[in-house]
């Protein structure tokens, strides 16, 4: 199993502003229980899940944690949430050389 975490300012419910995100990672464990109470205890508290439109439907893939940061460079706090997705392995990728013509 590998994972991939989103980070994102919420500034209202219709606004949010993506504000890093990490490449997928292998977690300390593949128990889905305890992977999900360590990212509770560091992400704060679940809100939803994460979903995602499939050919066959809308499947969950993940969850939604929220809560309050302090801003690094004041004294003030926002709202964040961090989207966590599932993944059972690397995505498939393909690569397509477009090589150029010497001329002569």
């Amino acid at each position: 199993m590998l994972i991939k975490e989103t980070w994102v300012e919420r500034e209202s419910e219709e606004q949010h502003c993506i504000i890093g995100e990490s490449d997928l990672y292998e977690p300390f464990t593949d128990n889905i229980k305890r992977l999900f109470l360590s990212l509770q205890r560091e992400y704060g508290k679940c809100t939803s899940k994460v979903y995602q439109d499939t050919p066959s439907g809308i499947i969950a893939i993940g969850w939604v944690f929220e809560k309050m940061v302090k801003y690094s460079d004041c004294n003030k706090y926002y709202l964040q949430e961090t989207w966590i997705e599932l993944h059972d392995s690397k995505p498939d990728t393909k690569t397509t050389y477009h090589y150029h013509t010497l001329k002569g």
